[in-house]
This record gives C-alpha cells, sequence and structure tokens, in this order.
C-alpha cells in the first residue's frame, strides 16, 4: 500500500515517511501539520487541537516521555484506544493513519469537518487528500457529476458526501473512514442529538446557556497572544456574543467589520455599537464594487469546486483587514443561528406550518378548492400561495422559494442536462439530513440539523475558513465547541424558537450583556450586493459579461435564451436574480479555473493512494 496526505498549505515539503509498503506525507504551511512514526504506526495529521494540553499530559503519565508533536500523541493515542481515538480528539483535525500490523488505513475528520478530507476507491485502489484539487491530480480524466451541479445550483455549494466529480467524495463530520482488507467502512463516530430535556425551565437554561458559551469562548484564547488574536464582528448577536465573552480575557479586544454604501446591506451601525459598548481596538472598511473583482481571483482560484456564496467577498476583505493589521487568529460566530434557530426561515416556515392545525377534512375539501379559483396574480392570489406553499412538506417547503427548484429554474436548463442533473431528486442529501436528525422530536430540530450539516458545515464554514486561508489567518469558532452544541440539542424546542421569536433562549442568555438594540434587531445576514455590481461597476459587468460568449453558452447545463436575459433579469430585481445571476456565473468560472491548473509537484503530494494487495 501507498498512502500520502497534504495538510496545511503548499510550500516547502517534509520528507515522507514509510515502511512496509506505507507512505505518508505532508507540507508545511499555515497550520502544524506534522509526521510521525511511532508504537507501530505512520502518521500524519494537521490539526488544531482544542484539548492538546489534556492529551499531551495523558500520554506522558501512559508512557513516561514528552510527546514530540500532535502527531505522536496521536499515535499513542491509537495504540491505546484503535480506531476509536478519533473521538478523542477536540477542534479541527484531519488525519490519515496507517497500521502495517493490521494493514489498517484510517482518515478522519473533526466533528464539523473544519478541515477537509476527500477519497475515492475504484478497482481496488484508494487514493485521497486534504485538497479535491490533489485528488485530481491523480486521477486522470475526472468527469464532472451533473447531480453534483444541480446540487450547487441550489445550495451554493456541493454538499457532502458528493463532490462535483463523478466517484470522488467527500467524508463527512464527525466521520472516519477504515480502509481494510480491501474493504471500506465509513462510520460516524459524533452527531449532534436532539434528546430534549423535559425541563423547561426558563433560568436554569439561560444561566447554563450563558456559562457555557464564556467557558467556550474562553478556552480558544488559551493558546493565542492578545496583540494576534481578534474577532469578526458583523454587529449580529453570534459575533458581538463572542466578542463579549472574549473582552473578559483581553482589553482592548481587536476587532474587524466590513460594510457596503447599500443600505440594504448594510449593519456597521450595529458593529460599531457593538465596539462601543465593548471597547474593541475596532478596524472597518468600506467595499467598493471595485472590491469584488479583486477578491473573485482569488476566490476562484482558492476554491477546489464552485462555491457561490456570495457573502464570500465580505469574507475575504474582512479576513484581509485582520491580516494586514497583524492578527493570525480570528474568532468567528457561526452556529448560532443552526443551534438555536436565529435565520428568518424558522419563523417564516412556522407561520405555514400552523395551515396544518385546520382540519384535513376542512383544508382538501374546502379551503384548497376555493383557493384553486382565486387568480394566479395580484392581491387575491396570496391566499392561494399560501396554501401551496404550506401544503408541501419539510424540507421542500423551506427550499420553495428557490429559483432552480421552481418552474421557471427547470425551464431555464438544457434538456440534455435535465436527464443527466435528475432535478426531482435535488433535495435528496436534504430529505436525509432531514429524516435523519438524531432523535429529533420537533420539526424544529430536524430544520435545524438540516442547516447544520449543509448550510453550517458545507457551506459556512467553507466561505469563512477558504477567505481566511487565502490571506494566512486561523479560525477558530467558539459557538460550535462540542459541550454547547451538544447542549443546544438538549435544550427544548419551544425555547429556541418561542412564538415567532427567534433564538429566544439564546437572546435571554444574553440579556444585560448584549445591548438592546443588537438583542431585538432585525437580522440582515451577511449578504453582499453583487447584483447591484454587476448592473453597475464596469468590471463586474465586464466579468458578468462572460455567460454571454460561445463557451458558456455551449456548456451544456442551461438554454441559450436564459443566459441571454439573465442580465435584464437582474436589472429588474436584482436582490434576487442577482444571486442567481452570481450562482450561475461561478460555476463557469470555477469551470474555466479548473480547466487550465497546472499540477506541480507539490500538488502531486498532496495526495494519498492505497491498494488492496
Amino acid at each position: 500500500m501507498n498512502a500520502a496526505m497534504r495538510t496545511g498549505r503548499e510550500h516547502e515539503l517534509d520528507a515522507p515517511i514509510g515502511r512496509c509498503g506505507a507512505l505518508l506525507s505532508v507540507s508545511r504551511g499555515l497550520y502544524t501539520p506534522c509526521l510521525a512514526e511511532r508504537f507501530g504506526v505512520y502518521v500524519a495529521i494537521d490539526a488544531d487541537l482544542r484539548n492538546c494540553g489534556e492529551l499531551r499530559t495523558e500520554h506522558r503519565k501512559q508512557y513516561g516521555h514528552e510527546p514530540a508533536s500532535v502527531a505522536d500523541i496521536m499515535a499513542g493515542l491509537y495504540a491505546r484506544r484503535g480506531v476509536e481515538c478519533i473521538g478523542d480528539l477536540e477542534g479541527a483535525f484531519a488525519i490519515a493513519l496507517w497500521d502495517p500490523q493490521l494493514r489498517r488505513l484510517l482518515l478522519g475528520v473533526d466533528r464539523h469537518s473544519f478541515k477537509t478530507l476527500y477519497w475515492s476507491y475504484q478497482k481496488g485502489r484508494l487514493v485521497f487528500g486534504s485538497r479535491l484539487r490533489a485528488v485530481e491530480s491523480v486521477k486522470n480524466q475526472l468527469q464532472v457529476n451533473p447531480a453534483a451541479v444541480m446540487q450547487f445550483l441550489v445550495h451554493t455549494v456541493v454538499p457532502a458526501p458528493l463532490t462535483i466529480y463523478k466517484d470522488v467524495e467527500q467524508l463527512e463530520p464527525g466521520s472516519r473512514l477504515i480502509f481494510e482488507n480491501g474493504q471500506v467502512k465509513k462510520s460516524r463516530y459524533w452527531d449532534l442529538n436532539y434528546q430534549e430535556s423535559a425541563s423547561g425551565e426558563k433560568n436554569r437554561w439561560r444561566e447554563e446557556l450563558r456559562e457555557c458559551m464564556r467557558v467556550a469562548v474562553h478556552d480558544q484564547l488559551g493558546d493565542c497572544s492578545p496583540e494576534g488574536t481578534g474577532a469578526y464582528l458583523s454587529g449580529g448577536t453570534d459575533s458581538s456574543s463572542v466578542v463579549a465573552f472574549a473582552t473578559e480575557r483581553w482589553a482592548p479586544f481587536n476587532t474587524f467589520s466590513i460594510y457596503f454604501g447599500n443600505p440594504r446591506y448594510d449593519e456597521i451601525g450595529f458593529a460599531r455599537t457593538a465596539a462601543e459598548q465593548f471597547r474593541t481596538c475596532h478596524h472597518e472598511r468600506r467595499l467598493q464594487s471595485s472590491d469584488a473583482a479583486e477578491a473573485i481571483s482569488h476566490i476562484v482560484q482558492h476554491y477546489d469546486q464552485p462555491f457561490a456564496n456570495s457573502s464570500v467577498i465580505g469574507a475575504y476583505h474582512c479576513a484581509k483587514l485582520a491580516a494586514e493589521n497583524g492578527v493570525d487568529v480570528l474568532l468567528a460566530g457561526d452556529g448560532g443561528d443552526e443551534l438555536f434557530a436565529g435565520n428568518e426561515r424558522y419563523a417564516t416556515d412556522k407561520k405555514f406550518a400552523a395551515y396544518h392545525y385546520v382540519p384535513a377534512v376542512l383544508r382538501k375539501g374546502i379551503i384548497r378548492q376555493l383557493a384553486d379559483r382565486l387568480p394566479e396574480s395580484g392581491p387575491l392570489s396570496l391566499p392561494a400561495r399560501y396554501i401551496r406553499r404550506a401544503d408541501l412538506p419539510n424540507p421542500q417547503r423551506m427550499f420553495s422559494y428557490n429559483f432552480f427548484l421552481a418552474q421557471a429554474g427547470i425551464e431555464a436548463m438544457a434538456p440534455d442536462f435535465l436527464r443527466e442533473a435528475k432535478p426531482a431528486a435535488a433535495m435528496g442529501i436534504a430529505q436525509a439530513h432531514f429524516d435523519s436528525a438524531p432523535q429529533a422530536g420537533s420539526e424544529l430540530n430536524r430544520l435545524l440539523y438540516l442547516d447544520v450539516k449543509i448550510t453550517l458545515s458545507d457551506n459556512d464554514l467553507r466561505k469563512v475558513i477558504g477567505t481566511a486561508e487565502i490571506v494566512g489567518v486561523r479560525v477558530r469558532f467558539p459557538l460550535l465547541d462540542r459541550r454547547l452544541v451538544e447542549l443546544s440539542g438538549r435544550i427544548p424546542s419551544h425555547l429556541k424558537l418561542r412564538g415567532l421569536r427567534k433564538r429566544y433562549i439564546f437572546k435571554e442568555a444574553m440579556k444585560g450583556i448584549l445591548p438592546d438594540e443588537i438583542l431585538y434587531k432585525k437580522k440582515h445576514g451577511f449578504g453582499v450586493p453583487v447584483g447591484y455590481w454587476m448592473m453597475k461597476d464596469p468590471t463586474m459587468k465586464e466579468l458578468a459579461d462572460v455567460l454571454n460568449d460561445t463557451q458558456s453558452r455551449e456548456r451544456g447545463y442551461f438554454k441559450t435564451e436564459f443566459l441571454l436575459s439573465l442580465r435584464s433579469l437582474n436589472e429588474t430585481h436584482p436582490a434576487y436574480y442577482g444571486e442567481v445571476m452570481w450562482v450561475v456565473l461561478m460555476l463557469e468560472l470555477w469551470y474555466r479555473r479548473s480547466r487550465t491548473y497546472v499540477t506541480d509537484r507539490a500538488e502531486c503530494l498532496r495526495v494519498g493512494a492505497a491498494h488492496a494487495d
């Protein structure tokens, strides 16, 4: 067997190690990738562990010597615990471990896939790497998977376990893969459990949640320096909460914000309120449309798969601002919405769910028949539209606003692509998450679980981590501390979304800490006015023009008339069709980057290959 693993960034390469037919290698880079040959096993690991000190102490007690590296610790842990050792790690990690005695390869990633691993198994040969382009560089003539393209159009990212290529998968969060005796076995070593507590006592949960958040933030700062550490500050509840607890340790704490001239997308006033409240060393930058073009060039080159979350532009410039001010570790507030029901769509969905309290006989026999007689447009059409959407089961109802799942989106696609992509199966991954939420007794928790898997792990984390990597900054996510995540699963659903009040218990926990204007503001999100920029900025207009050239029209995904109509559609409703146009554009730009990418020696060493012999 041959095995190799790339971690960190490509720079100077460590020499690979290997005996008994095993090969593991890493490259030096952004984090602390390392190799070890200890206890008869070979380890390559890239990790930012939160419990490294505890594991180091345990190693000393067990073996009587100081471990030289995280890889040493991992080898000793495997010697004691076998494949269960992965569950003992806290934080971000990707690992490859070869046990020559058992002829076993163990791959694993952390609970939220802060780190990634891609793999492909065909004809007794396993290829893996922490970057998809590493696998791409070894496996010749990979084919784009039309079903994955369809998933991308719906989710703005290709969700795990799919990748953009056929026969290549991504290891899902909290999962491990064992390759032994020519067999591949995947399993979950951790998942978010929704065994709700019988206690709905608000004060108990408020106090426990507040202290759990405080500990999570403080723990993330344990090995950091005040001058080299900061936080994203959007002015939202999550980022403001992280900053509030961080300033308990260090003051003034570094904070970073970006904002836009378009008030539809601007929350800088709230960020300034938080910065003033907690007396941070605050840095901010207003982004112009010209800043988008700079970000896009870096983003398209960095991401191995098409990625169309438009807020990636803001995330890139915020991380860049931090790097320019000497900060190399940023705390991010991602996770609060998906754990504690902070997104507006949860409250909106509850309004549609209320329809099902009407007896089925009335809904089907009277109300629906009356609604069918109402006009298709105008004020009188609102009841019919409400009923049609309310009749959909979740998660289809949650995604029913999506352009590419609507009839107009289907009609925009080329017939040959439709036959291969099978839009009817586009909800398959989302449906599987919704159906499999462990012990979830409420529809809200099933929706939250779906968002933890796709909106968070597949999308938002890739956005924040990827853009930070471009500029050389490491990101940590206090609200995704395992103890806090597991606590969220035990909190009763009605305390997360109380009536239509989003993240109710979270806000109760932060009362008296965050200003009321932040706690109770209307949520904007971290959007970017790409639709307006593609209308008005010459550089962005020129970039969008690639959708009208022959190469794009012959790609085979969309009908020519749809591509030609995108600009006029965007001008009618830039907030909506701008996002549609952006998704199509990022797919095309990825396609062009992927076909011009030149593999070098460092890229080749980012992969592993295992043979069942």
